[in-house]
């Protein structure tokens, strides 16, 4: 039989109580671990689903008209789904998007390449889909009989080479004159002769007022023919026919001609999305994009460009 004196029992008795301590410490770090991993789990976990709870989507100002009334058509059929907009010129929403602010926008243009860096650097990505196709309306003074302007026409009155008219925008940096800016080639080092209203109701209140204004809104503004304020903006002034050069047809931002891509200021209207899930933003442009939310855009004047149209030409008698 083994004896063991005091002596010797000593530093068995230290070893087992540093082993115990160890485990004792290794057991709070796991505990403290596990602690910390169920603390980022509940912080990641979505609080939003495709039809439930509550987003944030920057739209640029000029499709105002059109996304609200989206908007309130999917809330009525999703009851606990809460969409809210911020509305503000195009670069400054997608600046918020890149900077986590807002989940989405909706806009005139797709990423830059050093937009699109961004996400690249972070690992994350993006979507982007066409919605619809509208116009930049050009609006002058009830007054006015004289509506017929080539591009070339509207040049002249941006860079100050005419001053027939007084050219007014919503804002400075809006992507209304974006878009002529580079639709009509004009430099960067040019001089704009434009006026900022502040906004496209504003242009619009500018042009009911000034017999030599001309201004320019998108034609979301004044296409929906069953919205009464809409109606009101296309009784109180006249819309302008525009030509891409002289003996060219003149036409207006109006279905028929944006559906065939006949007038020359037509553009295209973008959803970009940054969700890694099926969440709130994207059971919105899903409806966005569905047969509802398409009918919304015909509905408005403008066309549809996830659902096909048809074109019908009649004939009509005298």
């Amino acid at each position: 039989m083994a004896c063991f004196g005091f002596g010797e029992l000593m530093p068995i008795l230290t070893q087992q109580r540093k082993m115990m301590k160890n485990t004792r410490n290794i057991s709070l770090v796991l505990l403290g671990l596990c602690f910390f991993q169920c603390s980022t789990d509940k912080k990641e976990t979505p609080t939003d689903s495709a039809t439930v709870g509550e987003i944030t989507l920057g739209v640029d100002e000029s499709f105002e008209p059109l996304m609200k009334a989206e908007k309130t058509a999917f809330e009525e059929q999703y009851k606990y789904a809460k969409i809210k907009y911020k509305f503000s010129p195009e670069n400054e929403i997608i600046a918020d998007m890149l900077n986590d602010k807002i989940r989405g926008v909706v806009v005139t243009r797709d990423l830059t390449a050093k937009e699109k860096e961004i996400f690249t650097r972070k690992s994350v990505t993006y979507r982007s889909f066409n919605i619809a196709a509208d116009g930049i309306a050009l609006l002058a003074n009830k007054s006015n009989s004289d509506t017929l302007l080539t591009l070339a026409d509207l040049k002249d009155l941006m860079v100050g080479t005419s001053s027939k008219y007084t050219l007014v925008v919503d804002k400075a940096n809006s992507s209304n004159l974006k878009f002529l800016v580079d639709k009509l080639k004009i430099a960067s080092s040019e001089n704009l002769h434009v006026v900022a209203a502040g906004s496209n109701l504003e242009v619009i209140n500018q042009v009911k007022k000034d017999p030599r204004a001309i201004g320019v809104v998108g034609s979301n503004w004044i296409s929906d023919g069953d919205n009464p304020t809409s109606l009101g903006f296309i009784r109180s002034v006249n819309v302008v026919s525009v030509a891409e050069a002289k003996g060219m047809p003149y036409t207006q931002p109006f279905g028929y001609n944006l559906a065939l891509k006949k007038y020359p200021l037509r553009r295209e209207i973008k959803y970009i999305l940054k969700e890694a899930h099926q969440g709130l933003g994207t059971g919105f442009l899903n409806y966005v994009s569905g047969d509802l939310g398409q009918l919304i855009v015909l509905k408005a004047g403008l066309i549809p460009l996830t659902r096909p149209i048809t074109i019908r030409t009649y004939q009509i008698n005298q």
